[in-house]
């Protein structure tokens, strides 16, 4: 090193009149033209203090590795985007443990680039050299660069060495905010294990390839955080004496009418629900809802209330944009976006997902045998204890008077089909948060899952309360946070897409679909199809529509219902006030027979089975109508979807084989059914026969190429259709498809006497 050395004096520094002895200074320029000659002067160190240019954070491992430095506490100057820069695993590694054995401090401009180089290096025998030039910490100023150093040497403490450091917590304190690996060191604090552990810092590092898409990962890591709370909360409950935190009322714990559990040292007047002695106010507290009954002493809809919690979302795998424009829309809820993460109060992510979503959060959580539903600070769990007869009771009755308005208001042909039908809407609605671990369980490359994770298509005229129906469903299953659907006039493709990537899997319903535009929705076609078991969830799709079936390429990933009824719509119409009247008594009821139906499906798991869908939630709507010693209703679906046993296509064309709106004319190894119909209605009648009728439309009339099988499923035989069913006076149409109805040919006959005789 090429340098000049002096004694220096100081006029402002008065503990330092002479240059001997305690309080000395050795002043030295030197010209730096190889990092050795650099480095050499940090060997050894107690503890350095920078401020500086870097761009190789493998340095950092390398100085206080190889040069036996102590400590470093460093204000990286130039770069926006110095994490970006650890891209190897074991270097983050050996930053991470740096960081934790308390070794190193990388501090993060938050503003303007900060030009200055300075350092001041503590030797252990309390001597401080006080460096400053242009030579910094970087590979490209060694290998390229020339650089002047002054070198001051002086004690630890004198009055320059004390003004030193004025300047450089001058630097910190007005050019930095953050540091390197914040987020990084509090997600590694709440690894349960060593695998969890590595697959952070890969996840930090950006190692690997992510499994699913930039916006879904975000989510992904914030949910996790979610399910986390949630998943503590659920143990302390459930075990209160192995608690390793307190679980209270929040506000105002000393009037709180209930309890959850109660440990057998506690005491009912505490307020607390578990753990021993409260030394100070908890951060998270079980609440009941709003919307409890008080048919049970235990909460049927509790709530996890953390006001203080937050979630974490890393962004270091992530597209840089995709990343930013997260982490600005949560900033204005008060997240804090930091290197290679963003930290968001659970409020801001929860209100974030419901307003970019128009749904809430949700997910699953089988191992805790709990299902979360997000809303602001808080989150709504289920039942904290089996449903009682008495509350099972209340809860169908509530259905069954929300379903019979189609009797005591509606106008319709088939009331105990629409009853019916509508039944099998909330059976949906009440599976459709499962979905996700049903495709788990049924994944395989033999099997289409969009074929057999359906969407809900319900149709019907405008008057026919579909979307009301719909809203209902969402109210009990959110526990009354959701009161209404998505217009369908705010949902394109890329709304369809983009739900797929929030990991919720509440319900995404559509209201007022126009059948063109969802078969414009192309996504909706294989929204399965690319599902994994490391996808986010996804939430089912709900359409209703005033209008009939779209294209049969939809038409196979759809259950469709049909609500064939009139209710008074208009304040003149006969009955309006009263049907409106009969709707709001139901509509303000509590029912929380979500929160129990889910309790039901997590303790038994029937997804695990890989058999069954909706059927599952038939068989416990079944167990409860036991349980409440109540008796099912002759509309109850119970025995097969409603939509088999109450097949609309079939009654449609079972009413104009009776009605003489329709005839039938022999062909070669066929019939041709011909339409007194406009040719649009005979293009509904046409789709919706079943594919094996090889039935094709042409004008006003309906080719089938299997005779034999058509009139089976219409409930009579060739010749009696080619003879005419309306003028020979035939009776009601008895259904010899005992495969299709599921019932047999005597029985047959009643139902459809049922139905028509409304």
């Amino acid at each position: 090193m090429d340098e000049l050395t002096a004694n220096i004096s100081f006029d402002c520094f008065a503990d330092m009149p002479e240059f001997y002895g305690s309080g000395a200074a050795q002043f030295r320029l030197a010209m730096v033209k190889e990092r050795a000659d650099f480095l050499d002067l940090f060997e050894g160190a107690h503890h350095v203090d920078a401020v500086t240019y870097a761009e190789t954070p493998e340095l950092m491992v390398t100085m206080l590795t190889e040069y036996d430095i102590d400590s470093l506490d460093v204000l990286i100057g130039n770069a926006d985007d110095y994490a970006d820069r650890v891209d190897e695993v074991p270097t983050a590694r050996s930053l991470v443990q740096l960081r934790q054995d308390g070794r190193l401090t990388i501090r993060l401009k938050n503003q303007k680039t900060v030009h200055s180089k300075i350092y001041r290096i503590v030797m252990p025998d309390d001597i401080v050299k006080l460096v400053h030039g242009s030579a910094n910490l970087s590979r490209n100023s060694w290998e390229y660069h020339t650089n002047q150093i002054s070198v001051i040497t002086t004690d630890v403490g004198t009055q320059l060495d004390e003004q030193f450091k004025q300047f450089i917590d001058e630097y910190r304190d007005g050019y930095s905010n953050q540091t390197l690996l914040d987020g990084l060191i509090e997600a590694l604090e709440n690894a349960d294990t060593p695998e969890e552990r590595d697959n952070r810092i890969e996840y930090w590092v950006g190692a690997g390839d992510l499994d699913v898409s930039d916006t879904a990962a975000l989510n992904q890591d914030a949910v996790e955080d979610l399910k986390s709370v949630a998943d503590r909360v659920t143990a302390v409950v459930g075990d209160p004496d192995s608690a390793d935190e307190t679980v209270a009322f929040v506000e105002e714990p000393e009037s709180a009418d209930r309890t959850i559990v109660e440990p057998a040292d506690a005491t009912s007047d505490a307020g607390v629900e578990a753990g021993s002695e409260v030394t100070e106010s908890p951060d998270v507290g079980l609440v009941g809802s709003d919307h409890e009954t008080d048919l049970t002493e235990t909460l049927d809809r509790p709530r996890v209330r953390a006001p203080d919690r937050q979630v974490r979302m890393g962004t270091s795998k992530v597209d840089k944009d995709t990343a930013d424009e997260f982490g600005t829309s949560l900033r204005e809820r008060g997240a804090t976006v930091e290197d290679h993460s963003i930290t968001a109060p659970l409020s801001a992510y929860n209100n974030q997902v419901k307003e970019s979503t128009s749904i809430p959060t949700m997910s699953v959580l089988p191992d805790a045998e709990q299902l979360v539903i997000g809303d602001d600070d808080e989150m709504i769990l289920v039942a904290t204890d089996k449903p009682t007869p008495r509350v099972l009771d209340h809860c169908l009755e509530t259905i069954e008077d929300y379903i019979e308005t189609v009797e005591n208001h509606g106008h319709t042909q088939s009331e105990t089909a629409v009853m019916a039908q509508m039944y099998e809407a909330f059976l949906y609605g009440f599976w459709a948060p499962f979905a996700n671990q049903y495709a788990e369980a049924l994944s395989s490359p033999s099997r289409t899952l969009d074929n057999v994770l359906q969407h809900l298509y319900i149709e019907g005229k405008s008057d026919a309360g579909k979307d009301k129906l719909t809203e209902y469903i969402l109210r009990l299953i959110s526990d009354n946070t959701v009161i209404s659907g998505v217009d369908a006039d705010e949902v394109g493709v890329k709304e369809i897409r983009g739900i797929r990537k929030w990991d919720t899997s509440f319900p995404y319903a559509i209201i007022d679909a126009e059948k063109e535009k969802i078969q414009r929705w192309s996504p909706i076609r294989n929204y399965w199809s690319d599902w994994t078991p490391t996808s986010v969830d996804q939430p089912c799709l709900i359409f209703t529509t005033n209008d009939a079936l779209p294209k049969s390429e939809f038409r196979n990933r759809m259950k469709i219902l049909s609500m064939d009824v009139s209710f008074p719509s208009n304040p003149e119409d006969p009955g309006f006030r009263d049907a409106q009247d009969d709707l709001a008594d139901v509509l303000k009821r509590q029912n929380p027979i979500f929160s129990y139906v889910a309790r039901r499906m997590l303790t038994e798991q029937p997804w695990e089975d890989g058999t069954g869908t909706i059927e599952d939630i038939r068989r416990i709507l079944r167990e409860f109508y036991q349980e409440a010693g109540r008796t099912e209703p002759e509309y109850f679906p119970a025995d097969e979807p409603a939509e088999k046993t109450y097949d609309t296509g079939r009654i449609n064309w079972q009413r104009d084989i009776q009605g003489g709106r329709v005839s039938f004319e022999p062909e070669p190894g066929a019939i041709t059914a011909e339409f007194d119909r406009d040719g649009y209605e005979v293009h509904d009648y046409a789709k919706r026969l079943p594919k094996r009728f090889m039935a094709e439309k042409s004008a006003s009339s309906v080719y089938i190429g299997a005779p034999e099988e058509f009139a089976k499923w219409a409930g009579y035989t060739v010749d009696e259709l080619l003879s005419g069913v309306a003028e020979t006076g035939m009776g009601h149409a008895e259904t010899h498809d005992d495969e299709e109805s599921g019932e047999s040919d005597d029985a047959s006959g009643g139902f459809l006497s049922r139905l028509f005789s409304r």
